[in-house]
Protein backbone atom coordinates (compact mmCIF):
# COMPACT_ATOMS: atom_id res chain seq x y z
CA UNK A 1 0.00 0.00 0.00
CA UNK A 2 3.23 2.49 0.90
CA UNK A 3 4.39 1.53 -2.20
CA UNK A 4 1.15 2.72 -4.23
CA UNK A 5 0.81 5.68 -2.70
CA UNK A 6 4.45 6.48 -3.71
CA UNK A 7 4.07 6.04 -7.03
CA UNK A 8 0.86 8.11 -6.91
CA UNK A 9 2.46 10.76 -5.20
CA UNK A 10 5.22 10.18 -7.61
CA UNK A 11 2.82 11.09 -10.86
CA UNK A 12 0.69 13.78 -9.04
CA UNK A 13 4.25 15.72 -8.88
CA UNK A 14 4.80 14.77 -12.30
CA UNK A 15 1.74 15.89 -13.28
CA UNK A 16 1.96 19.55 -11.77
CA UNK A 17 5.67 19.93 -13.11
CA UNK A 18 4.51 18.68 -16.86
CA UNK A 19 0.99 20.90 -16.95
CA UNK A 20 0.94 24.31 -17.46
CA UNK A 21 -2.69 25.19 -15.89
CA UNK A 22 -1.64 29.18 -15.52
CA UNK A 23 -4.38 31.23 -16.54
CA UNK A 24 -6.91 28.23 -16.93
CA UNK A 25 -7.63 27.92 -13.14
CA UNK A 26 -8.11 31.04 -11.33
CA UNK A 27 -5.51 30.55 -8.20
CA UNK A 28 -8.04 32.52 -5.83
CA UNK A 29 -11.08 30.72 -6.89
CA UNK A 30 -9.33 27.54 -8.28
CA UNK A 31 -12.57 27.58 -10.70
CA UNK A 32 -11.96 28.04 -14.60
CA UNK A 33 -10.55 31.33 -15.42
CA UNK A 34 -13.48 32.58 -17.88
CA UNK A 35 -10.91 35.55 -18.79
CA UNK A 36 -7.88 33.77 -19.69
CA UNK A 37 -7.26 33.92 -23.56
CA UNK A 38 -6.27 30.01 -22.89
CA UNK A 39 -9.34 29.18 -22.47
CA UNK A 40 -10.74 31.46 -25.30
CA UNK A 41 -8.68 29.95 -27.67
CA UNK A 42 -9.46 25.93 -26.27
CA UNK A 43 -13.29 27.18 -26.62
CA UNK A 44 -13.16 28.22 -30.01
CA UNK A 45 -10.95 24.93 -30.71
CA UNK A 46 -13.66 23.26 -29.59
CA UNK A 47 -16.86 25.11 -31.22
CA UNK A 48 -14.32 24.77 -34.99
CA UNK A 49 -14.19 20.91 -34.67
CA UNK A 50 -18.10 20.28 -33.82
CA UNK A 51 -18.95 22.94 -36.81
CA UNK A 52 -17.02 21.42 -39.47
CA UNK A 53 -17.54 17.86 -38.28
CA UNK A 54 -21.06 18.64 -38.57
CA UNK A 55 -20.93 20.19 -41.73
CA UNK A 56 -18.87 17.08 -43.38
CA UNK A 57 -21.41 14.73 -41.60
CA UNK A 58 -24.26 16.16 -43.45
CA UNK A 59 -23.09 16.00 -46.64
CA UNK A 60 -21.52 12.29 -46.22
CA UNK A 61 -25.28 11.61 -45.12
CA UNK A 62 -26.45 12.88 -48.22
CA UNK A 63 -24.45 10.80 -50.58
CA UNK A 64 -25.38 7.84 -48.31
CA UNK A 65 -21.92 7.04 -47.22
CA UNK A 66 -21.96 8.31 -43.11
CA UNK A 67 -19.27 5.58 -42.54
CA UNK A 68 -16.47 7.55 -44.32
CA UNK A 69 -16.32 9.91 -41.51
CA UNK A 70 -15.68 7.19 -38.81
CA UNK A 71 -12.93 5.80 -41.28
CA UNK A 72 -11.64 8.97 -42.24
CA UNK A 73 -11.46 10.06 -38.34
CA UNK A 74 -9.24 7.16 -37.11
CA UNK A 75 -7.12 8.12 -40.08
CA UNK A 76 -6.65 11.28 -38.71
CA UNK A 77 -6.56 10.26 -35.14
CA UNK A 78 -3.38 7.54 -35.33
CA UNK A 79 -1.76 10.69 -37.60
CA UNK A 80 -2.35 12.76 -34.92
CA UNK A 81 -1.49 10.41 -32.31
CA UNK A 82 1.98 9.02 -33.58
CA UNK A 83 3.47 12.74 -33.92
CA UNK A 84 2.17 13.62 -30.65
CA UNK A 85 4.43 10.87 -29.61
CA UNK A 86 7.33 11.55 -31.21
CA UNK A 87 7.39 14.86 -30.00
CA UNK A 88 6.59 13.99 -26.11
CA UNK A 89 9.16 11.03 -26.09
CA UNK A 90 11.68 13.57 -26.61
CA UNK A 91 10.52 16.24 -24.90
CA UNK A 92 9.12 14.33 -21.66
CA UNK A 93 10.87 11.05 -21.41
CA UNK A 94 14.29 12.03 -22.41
CA UNK A 95 15.20 15.60 -22.08
CA UNK A 96 12.46 17.25 -19.41
CA UNK A 97 13.65 20.11 -17.70
CA UNK A 98 12.90 17.89 -14.69
CA UNK A 99 14.55 14.55 -15.18
CA UNK A 100 17.95 15.18 -13.06
CA UNK A 101 15.66 15.85 -10.08
CA UNK A 102 14.13 12.24 -10.56
CA UNK A 103 17.21 10.53 -11.47
CA UNK A 104 18.52 11.36 -7.97
CA UNK A 105 15.63 9.90 -5.90
CA UNK A 106 15.12 6.07 -4.90
CA UNK A 107 12.90 5.01 -7.56
CA UNK A 108 13.22 2.03 -9.97
CA UNK A 109 13.57 2.50 -13.83
CA UNK A 110 10.43 1.06 -14.49
CA UNK A 111 8.70 2.90 -12.16
CA UNK A 112 9.70 6.13 -13.55
CA UNK A 113 9.37 4.92 -16.68
CA UNK A 114 5.95 4.07 -16.24
CA UNK A 115 5.13 7.50 -14.54
CA UNK A 116 6.79 9.42 -17.45
CA UNK A 117 4.79 7.25 -19.91
CA UNK A 118 1.79 7.83 -17.78
CA UNK A 119 2.54 11.91 -18.49
CA UNK A 120 2.68 11.61 -21.87
CA UNK A 121 -0.37 9.36 -22.54
CA UNK A 122 -2.31 11.87 -20.50
CA UNK A 123 -1.21 14.64 -22.12
CA UNK A 124 -2.14 13.14 -25.30
CA UNK A 125 -5.34 12.28 -23.91
CA UNK A 126 -5.77 16.22 -23.36
CA UNK A 127 -5.67 16.81 -26.76
CA UNK A 128 -8.21 13.92 -27.58
CA UNK A 129 -10.57 15.40 -25.57
CA UNK A 130 -10.38 19.16 -27.18
CA UNK A 131 -10.03 17.54 -31.11
CA UNK A 132 -11.56 14.17 -31.31
CA UNK A 133 -14.12 13.22 -29.00
CA UNK A 134 -16.45 16.31 -29.99
CA UNK A 135 -16.13 15.04 -33.69
CA UNK A 136 -16.85 11.35 -33.08
CA UNK A 137 -20.20 12.44 -30.47
CA UNK A 138 -21.14 14.26 -33.45
CA UNK A 139 -21.27 11.61 -35.34
CA UNK A 140 -22.63 9.03 -32.66
CA UNK A 141 -25.57 12.00 -33.08
CA UNK A 142 -26.00 12.47 -36.44
CA UNK A 143 -26.50 8.75 -36.92
CA UNK A 144 -28.57 8.33 -34.52
CA UNK A 145 -26.30 6.12 -32.53
CA UNK A 146 -27.77 4.28 -29.14
CA UNK A 147 -26.50 5.13 -25.90
CA UNK A 148 -24.06 2.62 -25.75
CA UNK A 149 -22.05 4.33 -28.52
CA UNK A 150 -20.78 7.04 -26.24
CA UNK A 151 -18.94 5.26 -23.31
CA UNK A 152 -17.60 2.41 -25.86
CA UNK A 153 -16.60 5.76 -28.39
CA UNK A 154 -14.11 6.73 -25.38
CA UNK A 155 -12.52 3.36 -24.45
CA UNK A 156 -11.92 2.46 -27.80
CA UNK A 157 -10.03 5.93 -28.86
CA UNK A 158 -8.14 5.46 -25.57
CA UNK A 159 -6.87 1.96 -25.83
CA UNK A 160 -6.13 2.44 -30.10
CA UNK A 161 -4.05 5.54 -28.80
CA UNK A 162 -2.35 4.29 -25.89
CA UNK A 163 -1.40 1.12 -28.66
CA UNK A 164 -0.26 3.28 -31.46
CA UNK A 165 2.06 5.76 -28.67
CA UNK A 166 3.33 2.39 -27.58
CA UNK A 167 4.74 1.26 -30.23
CA UNK A 168 5.85 4.76 -31.61
CA UNK A 169 7.62 4.80 -28.01
CA UNK A 170 9.38 1.39 -28.47
CA UNK A 171 11.03 3.00 -32.04
CA UNK A 172 12.08 5.71 -30.77
CA UNK A 173 13.79 4.23 -27.54
CA UNK A 174 16.19 2.01 -30.87
CA UNK A 175 16.37 5.57 -32.56
CA UNK A 176 17.74 7.62 -29.99
CA UNK A 177 20.33 5.02 -29.57
CA UNK A 178 20.44 4.40 -33.19
CA UNK A 179 21.36 8.95 -33.57
CA UNK A 180 23.06 9.61 -30.01
CA UNK A 181 26.42 9.92 -31.79
CA UNK A 182 25.58 13.27 -32.69
CA UNK A 183 27.49 15.72 -29.73
CA UNK A 184 25.22 18.46 -30.20
CA UNK A 185 22.09 18.10 -28.27
CA UNK A 186 19.83 20.44 -29.58
CA UNK A 187 20.88 19.21 -33.44
CA UNK A 188 20.00 15.78 -31.67
CA UNK A 189 16.69 15.94 -31.10
CA UNK A 190 16.08 18.07 -33.97
CA UNK A 191 17.25 15.21 -36.37
CA UNK A 192 15.23 12.11 -34.31
CA UNK A 193 12.07 14.56 -35.32
CA UNK A 194 12.61 14.62 -38.27
CA UNK A 195 13.67 11.10 -39.32
CA UNK A 196 10.85 9.52 -37.15
CA UNK A 197 8.86 12.11 -39.47
CA UNK A 198 10.01 10.72 -42.91
CA UNK A 199 9.71 7.31 -41.34
CA UNK A 200 5.70 7.66 -40.63
CA UNK A 201 4.67 10.32 -43.19
CA UNK A 202 6.57 8.63 -46.53
CA UNK A 203 4.73 4.97 -45.69
CA UNK A 204 1.80 6.76 -45.41
CA UNK A 205 1.79 9.27 -48.04
CA UNK A 206 2.35 6.50 -50.46
CA UNK A 207 -0.41 3.80 -49.49
CA UNK A 208 -3.24 6.85 -50.00
CA UNK A 209 -1.57 8.25 -53.53
CA UNK A 210 -1.75 4.43 -54.17
CA UNK A 211 -5.31 4.47 -53.41
CA UNK A 212 -6.40 7.80 -55.02
CA UNK A 213 -4.66 6.70 -58.19
CA UNK A 214 -6.76 3.14 -58.10
CA UNK A 215 -9.64 5.53 -57.50
CA UNK A 216 -9.11 7.67 -59.86
CA UNK A 217 -8.36 4.30 -62.71
CA UNK A 218 -11.66 2.45 -61.90
CA UNK A 219 -13.85 6.31 -61.80
CA UNK A 220 -12.64 6.55 -65.44
CA UNK A 221 -13.12 2.75 -66.15
CA UNK A 222 -16.84 2.71 -64.65
CA UNK A 223 -17.56 6.29 -66.72
CA UNK A 224 -16.71 4.78 -70.17
CA UNK A 225 -18.56 1.50 -69.21
CA UNK A 226 -21.58 3.52 -68.36
CA UNK A 227 -24.51 5.15 -70.53
CA UNK A 228 -25.44 8.87 -69.40
CA UNK A 229 -28.61 7.62 -67.70
CA UNK A 230 -29.65 9.18 -63.98
CA UNK A 231 -30.00 5.39 -62.59
CA UNK A 232 -26.54 4.47 -63.50
CA UNK A 233 -24.82 7.67 -62.51
CA UNK A 234 -26.78 7.13 -59.26
CA UNK A 235 -25.16 3.44 -59.16
CA UNK A 236 -21.58 4.84 -60.14
CA UNK A 237 -21.66 7.55 -57.07
CA UNK A 238 -22.43 4.76 -54.92
CA UNK A 239 -19.74 2.71 -56.69
CA UNK A 240 -17.31 5.61 -56.34
CA UNK A 241 -18.04 5.90 -52.50
CA UNK A 242 -17.32 2.48 -52.23
CA UNK A 243 -14.27 2.54 -53.48
CA UNK A 244 -13.34 5.91 -51.74
CA UNK A 245 -13.85 3.87 -48.30
CA UNK A 246 -12.44 0.98 -49.48
CA UNK A 247 -9.53 3.31 -50.48
CA UNK A 248 -8.98 4.49 -46.71
CA UNK A 249 -10.01 0.79 -45.17
CA UNK A 250 -6.61 -0.02 -46.76
CA UNK A 251 -4.51 2.35 -45.11
CA UNK A 252 -6.27 1.95 -42.22
CA UNK A 253 -5.33 -1.59 -42.33
CA UNK A 254 -1.45 -0.75 -41.54
CA UNK A 255 -2.59 0.31 -38.23
CA UNK A 256 -3.81 -2.87 -36.99
CA UNK A 257 -5.52 -1.58 -34.19
CA UNK A 258 -7.34 0.83 -36.27
CA UNK A 259 -9.54 -1.41 -38.10
CA UNK A 260 -10.16 -3.26 -35.39
CA UNK A 261 -11.55 -0.07 -33.61
CA UNK A 262 -13.73 1.13 -36.82
CA UNK A 263 -15.47 -2.48 -36.48
CA UNK A 264 -16.48 -2.01 -32.85
CA UNK A 265 -18.44 0.98 -33.23
CA UNK A 266 -19.62 0.70 -36.58
CA UNK A 267 -21.92 -1.85 -35.64
CA UNK A 268 -22.84 -1.89 -31.41
CA UNK A 269 -23.56 -5.28 -30.72
CA UNK A 270 -21.96 -8.05 -28.38
CA UNK A 271 -19.05 -8.41 -30.66
CA UNK A 272 -17.99 -4.94 -30.40
CA UNK A 273 -17.39 -6.45 -26.86
CA UNK A 274 -14.56 -8.67 -28.05
CA UNK A 275 -13.36 -5.95 -30.49
CA UNK A 276 -12.37 -4.08 -27.45
CA UNK A 277 -10.86 -6.90 -25.89
CA UNK A 278 -8.88 -7.60 -29.06
CA UNK A 279 -7.80 -3.68 -28.87
CA UNK A 280 -6.67 -4.34 -25.16
CA UNK A 281 -4.67 -7.57 -25.44
CA UNK A 282 -2.91 -5.89 -28.20
CA UNK A 283 -2.25 -2.79 -25.64
CA UNK A 284 -1.04 -5.23 -22.85
CA UNK A 285 1.48 -6.62 -25.27
CA UNK A 286 2.55 -3.69 -26.68
CA UNK A 287 2.91 -2.52 -23.05
CA UNK A 288 4.62 -5.70 -21.94
CA UNK A 289 7.62 -5.07 -24.85
CA UNK A 290 7.66 -1.41 -23.71
CA UNK A 291 8.73 -1.94 -20.41
CA UNK A 292 10.44 -4.62 -20.68
CA UNK A 293 13.13 -2.92 -23.18
CA UNK A 294 13.01 0.30 -21.38
CA UNK A 295 13.44 -1.32 -17.71
CA UNK A 296 16.93 -2.38 -19.38
CA UNK A 297 17.72 0.50 -21.48
CA UNK A 298 15.40 3.65 -20.67
CA UNK A 299 17.58 5.43 -17.34
CA UNK A 300 21.19 4.37 -18.56
CA UNK A 301 20.07 6.09 -21.97
CA UNK A 302 18.71 9.28 -20.09
CA UNK A 303 22.42 9.16 -17.79
CA UNK A 304 24.31 8.64 -20.86
CA UNK A 305 22.42 11.75 -22.74
CA UNK A 306 23.09 14.15 -19.76
CA UNK A 307 26.89 12.98 -18.82
CA UNK A 308 27.36 13.52 -22.98
CA UNK A 309 25.42 16.94 -23.05
CA UNK A 310 26.77 18.35 -19.88
CA UNK A 311 30.55 17.05 -20.99
CA UNK A 312 32.86 20.29 -21.08
CA UNK A 313 35.49 19.68 -23.67
CA UNK A 314 38.35 21.09 -23.71
CA UNK A 315 38.77 22.45 -27.31
CA UNK A 316 41.52 24.06 -29.14
CA UNK A 317 41.59 27.75 -29.55
CA UNK A 318 42.37 29.70 -32.65
CA UNK A 319 43.34 32.77 -31.67
CA UNK A 320 43.66 34.48 -34.92
CA UNK A 321 39.89 33.18 -35.71
CA UNK A 322 39.19 34.38 -32.14
CA UNK A 323 39.89 37.80 -32.78
CA UNK A 324 39.36 37.81 -35.77
CA UNK A 325 36.73 40.84 -36.90
CA UNK A 326 33.41 39.71 -37.90
CA UNK A 327 30.47 41.73 -39.52
CA UNK A 328 28.32 43.13 -36.75
CA UNK A 329 25.17 42.41 -38.60
CA UNK A 330 26.04 38.84 -39.46
CA UNK A 331 26.86 37.55 -36.20
CA UNK A 332 23.57 39.29 -34.38
CA UNK A 333 21.71 37.58 -37.76
CA UNK A 334 23.49 34.23 -36.94
CA UNK A 335 22.84 34.57 -32.83
CA UNK A 336 19.40 35.16 -34.05
CA UNK A 337 19.02 31.85 -35.94
CA UNK A 338 21.07 29.82 -33.18
CA UNK A 339 18.52 30.32 -30.51
CA UNK A 340 15.79 29.36 -32.61
CA UNK A 341 17.27 25.97 -33.64
CA UNK A 342 19.33 25.07 -30.93
CA UNK A 343 16.12 25.26 -28.76
CA UNK A 344 13.82 22.09 -30.06
CA UNK A 345 10.91 24.03 -28.35
CA UNK A 346 10.95 26.73 -30.45
CA UNK A 347 12.07 25.04 -33.69
CA UNK A 348 9.11 22.53 -33.01
CA UNK A 349 6.48 25.46 -32.74
CA UNK A 350 8.14 27.98 -34.85
CA UNK A 351 9.35 25.98 -37.65
CA UNK A 352 8.90 22.16 -37.92
CA UNK A 353 4.71 22.69 -37.72
CA UNK A 354 4.96 25.20 -40.78
CA UNK A 355 7.15 22.56 -42.79
CA UNK A 356 5.13 19.83 -42.07
CA UNK A 357 1.71 21.53 -42.55
CA UNK A 358 3.59 22.76 -46.05
CA UNK A 359 4.45 19.22 -46.80
CA UNK A 360 0.70 18.08 -45.58
CA UNK A 361 -0.47 20.75 -48.33
CA UNK A 362 1.68 19.64 -51.02
CA UNK A 363 1.06 16.07 -50.79
CA UNK A 364 -2.79 16.74 -50.47
CA UNK A 365 -2.61 18.80 -53.77
CA UNK A 366 -0.56 16.29 -55.82
CA UNK A 367 -2.85 13.43 -54.99
CA UNK A 368 -6.30 13.90 -53.41
CA UNK A 369 -7.07 17.30 -55.40
CA UNK A 370 -6.69 15.40 -58.80
CA UNK A 371 -8.71 12.73 -58.25
CA UNK A 372 -11.30 15.05 -57.27
CA UNK A 373 -11.11 17.52 -60.34
CA UNK A 374 -10.93 14.09 -62.26
CA UNK A 375 -14.42 12.91 -60.86
CA UNK A 376 -15.88 16.47 -60.94
CA UNK A 377 -14.72 16.38 -64.94
CA UNK A 378 -16.84 12.85 -65.70
CA UNK A 379 -19.70 13.87 -63.37
CA UNK A 380 -20.14 16.95 -65.01
CA UNK A 381 -18.95 16.28 -68.47
CA UNK A 382 -16.83 19.69 -68.25
CA UNK A 383 -13.57 20.92 -67.32
CA UNK A 384 -13.97 22.30 -63.38
CA UNK A 385 -11.02 24.99 -64.82
CA UNK A 386 -13.06 25.83 -68.17
CA UNK A 387 -15.84 27.68 -65.57
CA UNK A 388 -13.46 29.20 -63.01
CA UNK A 389 -13.35 32.33 -63.65
CA UNK A 390 -9.98 34.85 -61.97
CA UNK A 391 -11.30 38.07 -60.90
CA UNK A 392 -10.09 40.15 -57.83
CA UNK A 393 -12.34 38.32 -55.24
CA UNK A 394 -10.38 34.92 -55.76
CA UNK A 395 -6.89 37.27 -55.78
CA UNK A 396 -7.89 38.67 -52.48
CA UNK A 397 -9.09 34.81 -50.90
CA UNK A 398 -5.92 33.33 -52.17
CA UNK A 399 -4.31 36.33 -50.37
CA UNK A 400 -5.94 36.15 -47.76
CA UNK A 401 -5.23 32.60 -47.36
CA UNK A 402 -1.41 33.16 -46.93
CA UNK A 403 -2.55 35.49 -44.49
CA UNK A 404 -4.06 33.48 -42.19
CA UNK A 405 -1.16 30.88 -42.67
CA UNK A 406 1.14 33.22 -41.65
CA UNK A 407 -0.76 33.53 -37.65
CA UNK A 408 0.67 29.47 -37.19
CA UNK A 409 4.74 31.37 -36.67
CA UNK A 410 5.43 33.70 -33.82
CA UNK A 411 9.17 34.06 -34.33
CA UNK A 412 8.23 38.33 -33.99
CA UNK A 413 6.30 38.28 -31.49
CA UNK A 414 9.09 36.67 -29.20
CA UNK A 415 11.97 37.55 -31.05
CA UNK A 416 12.66 39.88 -27.23
CA UNK A 417 10.77 37.48 -25.00
CA UNK A 418 12.96 34.46 -26.00
CA UNK A 419 15.86 36.02 -24.11
CA UNK A 420 14.73 36.58 -21.30
CA UNK A 421 16.26 38.69 -18.50
CA UNK A 422 19.36 38.27 -20.90
CA UNK A 423 17.15 41.06 -23.18
CA UNK A 424 18.71 44.16 -21.57
CA UNK A 425 21.99 43.55 -23.14
CA UNK A 426 20.02 44.85 -26.64
CA UNK A 427 20.94 47.94 -25.24
CA UNK A 428 24.21 47.69 -25.33
CA UNK A 429 25.27 46.19 -27.92
CA UNK A 430 26.81 48.46 -30.41
CA UNK A 431 24.55 48.65 -33.26
CA UNK A 432 21.39 50.88 -33.86
CA UNK A 433 17.60 50.06 -32.57
CA UNK A 434 16.73 50.49 -35.74
CA UNK A 435 19.17 47.79 -37.27
CA UNK A 436 18.44 45.47 -34.88
CA UNK A 437 15.31 46.04 -35.38
CA UNK A 438 15.11 44.56 -39.07
CA UNK A 439 17.26 41.87 -38.19
CA UNK A 440 15.31 40.43 -35.71
CA UNK A 441 12.33 40.11 -38.37
CA UNK A 442 14.16 38.47 -40.59
CA UNK A 443 13.85 34.88 -39.02
CA UNK A 444 9.88 35.79 -39.47
CA UNK A 445 10.21 37.02 -42.57
CA UNK A 446 12.31 33.97 -43.88
CA UNK A 447 9.49 31.71 -42.77
CA UNK A 448 7.06 33.26 -44.15
CA UNK A 449 8.43 33.53 -47.22
CA UNK A 450 8.31 29.98 -47.63
CA UNK A 451 5.00 29.59 -46.33
CA UNK A 452 4.12 32.09 -49.52
CA UNK A 453 6.18 30.65 -52.18
CA UNK A 454 5.00 26.68 -51.51
CA UNK A 455 1.15 27.94 -51.41
CA UNK A 456 1.70 30.34 -54.62
CA UNK A 457 3.45 27.03 -56.43
CA UNK A 458 0.60 24.80 -54.82
CA UNK A 459 -1.84 27.20 -56.44
CA UNK A 460 -0.01 27.75 -59.89
CA UNK A 461 0.23 23.54 -59.60
CA UNK A 462 -3.67 23.19 -59.19
CA UNK A 463 -4.78 26.38 -61.35
CA UNK A 464 -2.87 26.48 -63.96
CA UNK A 465 -5.13 28.69 -65.88
CA UNK A 466 -4.33 31.74 -63.39
CA UNK A 467 -1.60 34.16 -65.58
CA UNK A 468 1.77 33.54 -63.96
CA UNK A 469 1.97 37.78 -63.80
CA UNK A 470 -1.10 37.04 -61.67
CA UNK A 471 1.12 34.63 -59.37
CA UNK A 472 3.86 37.01 -59.28
CA UNK A 473 1.67 40.23 -58.10
CA UNK A 474 0.20 37.85 -55.42
CA UNK A 475 3.95 37.33 -54.31
CA UNK A 476 4.45 40.52 -54.53
CA UNK A 477 1.04 41.26 -52.40
CA UNK A 478 1.75 38.72 -49.69
CA UNK A 479 5.36 39.86 -49.08
CA UNK A 480 4.52 43.37 -48.48
CA UNK A 481 1.69 41.49 -45.77
CA UNK A 482 4.61 39.57 -44.35
CA UNK A 483 6.50 42.91 -43.86
CA UNK A 484 3.40 44.42 -41.80
CA UNK A 485 2.92 41.25 -40.28
CA UNK A 486 6.31 41.06 -39.03
CA UNK A 487 6.86 44.81 -38.31
CA UNK A 488 3.52 44.53 -36.22
CA UNK A 489 4.45 41.35 -34.12
CA UNK A 490 7.99 42.55 -33.20
CA UNK A 491 5.72 46.15 -32.02
CA UNK A 492 3.70 44.22 -29.93
CA UNK A 493 6.44 42.03 -28.19
CA UNK A 494 8.91 45.48 -28.14
CA UNK A 495 6.03 46.85 -25.64
CA UNK A 496 4.82 44.25 -23.72
CA UNK A 497 8.09 41.79 -22.91
CA UNK A 498 7.54 38.60 -21.67
CA UNK A 499 11.14 38.76 -19.93
CA UNK A 500 10.17 36.40 -16.74
CA UNK A 501 9.99 33.01 -17.47
CA UNK A 502 10.54 29.68 -16.02
CA UNK A 503 11.43 27.81 -19.53
CA UNK A 504 11.15 28.20 -23.21
CA UNK A 505 7.27 26.38 -22.85
CA UNK A 506 6.14 29.14 -21.06
CA UNK A 507 7.27 31.78 -23.61
CA UNK A 508 5.04 30.25 -25.61
CA UNK A 509 2.00 28.88 -24.18
CA UNK A 510 1.77 31.63 -21.32
CA UNK A 511 2.49 34.48 -23.80
CA UNK A 512 -0.68 36.47 -23.87
CA UNK A 513 0.72 38.54 -26.67
CA UNK A 514 -0.51 35.32 -29.68
CA UNK A 515 -4.20 36.93 -29.15
CA UNK A 516 -3.16 40.43 -30.77
CA UNK A 517 -1.61 38.33 -33.26
CA UNK A 518 -4.96 36.99 -34.23
CA UNK A 519 -6.65 40.20 -33.71
CA UNK A 520 -4.00 41.26 -36.73
CA UNK A 521 -5.24 38.18 -39.12
CA UNK A 522 -8.63 39.61 -39.00
CA UNK A 523 -7.96 43.32 -39.08
CA UNK A 524 -5.65 42.52 -42.46
CA UNK A 525 -8.22 39.82 -43.58
CA UNK A 526 -10.98 42.70 -43.23
CA UNK A 527 -8.50 45.35 -45.43
CA UNK A 528 -8.40 42.89 -47.51
CA UNK A 529 -11.94 42.01 -48.32
CA UNK A 530 -12.81 46.02 -48.53
CA UNK A 531 -10.46 46.92 -50.87
CA UNK A 532 -11.57 43.97 -53.03
CA UNK A 533 -15.55 45.20 -52.22
CA UNK A 534 -15.12 48.83 -52.89
CA UNK A 535 -13.20 47.56 -56.20
CA UNK A 536 -15.68 45.42 -57.31
CA UNK A 537 -16.39 48.47 -60.41
CA UNK A 538 -12.81 48.36 -61.33
CA UNK A 539 -10.61 46.13 -63.76
CA UNK A 540 -8.42 43.07 -62.26
CA UNK A 541 -5.66 44.85 -62.81
CA UNK A 542 -6.67 48.60 -61.00
CA UNK A 543 -7.46 46.79 -58.28
CA UNK A 544 -4.18 45.07 -57.44
CA UNK A 545 -2.73 48.32 -58.38
CA UNK A 546 -5.03 49.91 -55.78
CA UNK A 547 -4.03 47.13 -53.45
CA UNK A 548 -0.36 47.23 -53.85
CA UNK A 549 -0.38 51.09 -52.91
CA UNK A 550 -2.44 50.61 -50.05
CA UNK A 551 -0.03 48.25 -48.32
CA UNK A 552 2.95 49.93 -49.50
CA UNK A 553 2.27 52.96 -47.59
CA UNK A 554 1.58 51.24 -44.80
CA UNK A 555 4.94 49.30 -45.08
CA UNK A 556 6.88 52.67 -46.19
CA UNK A 557 5.17 54.60 -42.41
CA UNK A 558 6.34 52.18 -40.64
CA UNK A 559 9.75 52.26 -42.05
CA UNK A 560 9.85 55.75 -41.24
CA UNK A 561 8.20 55.10 -37.81
CA UNK A 562 11.07 52.18 -37.19
CA UNK A 563 13.25 54.66 -38.18
CA UNK A 564 12.55 57.58 -35.62
CA UNK A 565 11.23 56.08 -33.22
CA UNK A 566 13.48 52.61 -32.29
CA UNK A 567 15.05 54.44 -29.38
CA UNK A 568 11.73 54.38 -27.72
CA UNK A 569 10.35 51.01 -28.57
CA UNK A 570 13.63 49.40 -26.96
CA UNK A 571 12.90 51.26 -24.06
CA UNK A 572 10.13 48.92 -22.13
CA UNK A 573 13.57 46.17 -22.07
CA UNK A 574 14.33 46.53 -18.80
Amino acid sequence: MMKNNKTINLLKTMFKTSYDMSGIIDSDTKKLNKKSIKVWLIGIVFIIVIYLSYMFINLLKETGAPQIFLELFFLLLQVLVMFQTILLVISTLYFSKDIENYLSLPITSRKLLITKFSVMISIIFGSEIIIALPAIFIYGVRTLQNIFFYPLVVIVIALVSIFLSTVVSIVMIFVMKIFRFIKNKYLYQNVVILIMTIIIFIPLTNVLKSGMNNLGNIEITEQQSYNEDNDQNEIQAMEEVSTMVQTIRHTNKYFIVTEIGVNALSNINYKSIIYVLEILALDLLALTVFLTIGKFTYVKDVLWNLSLFNKKKNKKVELYQKCKSKNKKYSYLINEVKLIVKSSTYFIHYVYNILILLIVITVIANTLFPIIVQSIKETMEEDIFSMFTFGFTEFSLIVGIIQVIFTLSSLSLTAISRYGKNAIFFKYIPMKFNTQFRLKNIPQLTINTIIISVILGVIHHLIPTIDNLYILLMFIIAMLLNIINSNILLFIDLLRPRLNYENEITVIKQNDNKLFQYILTVVMCFIIWYISQITQELSLNISILIEIIVLSIIVIGMEIFIHKKANTLFKKII
